[in-house]
């Protein structure tokens, strides 16, 4: 089993609860639960893997992230996972208010950047749109 498995079934079995989960140096949340975090927290957004975005917050700074988030109110899990004892310890837990976020993603190609697509005809149709229409917004023809 992956971690990106094990994190699945955490969020399934906490469905409507943010889950955290220390992967080295972070705690990492995915999908619906990093959207949530990117928008109550303005944590950085990055891609965990294809169409799935990932927020991290450093361990250190774990317990100031917490303090914010239980200022929104919403439930959360944080969990440990021990890679050289392979064990799974739940050490923060809080009841609130429901995650109800079903996008696993904000915009991949805002995480990659439309260079990862060059040989995708689609999205580089829908970069020249959007430069466009950046473009007419500042007022550059």
């Amino acid at each position: 089993m992956s971690f990106s498995s094990m994190l699945e079934i955490l969020q399934a079995a906490n469905k409507e609860k943010i889950v955290l989960i220390r992967l080295g140096a972070f705690y990492i949340a995915t999908g619906r639960d990093a959207i949530l975090l990117h928008s109550k927290l303005q944590l950085k957004v990055t891609c965990f893997k294809n169409n799935i975005c990932k927020v991290g917050v450093p361990v250190d700074t774990l317990d100031k992230y917490l303090e914010r988030l239980d200022k929104t109110k919403y439930s959360y899990v944080v969990y440990n996972y021990d890679k050289e004892k392979k064990e799974l310890q739940l050490i923060r837990e809080k009841e609130g208010k429901k995650n109800k976020i079903t996008g696993e993603n904000i915009n991949c190609l805002l995480c990659k950047g439309p260079e990862a697509y060059k040989e995708d005809e689609y999205i580089q149709a829908l970069n020249k749109m959007f430069e466009k229409r950046r473009n007419e917004q500042a007022g550059i023809k």
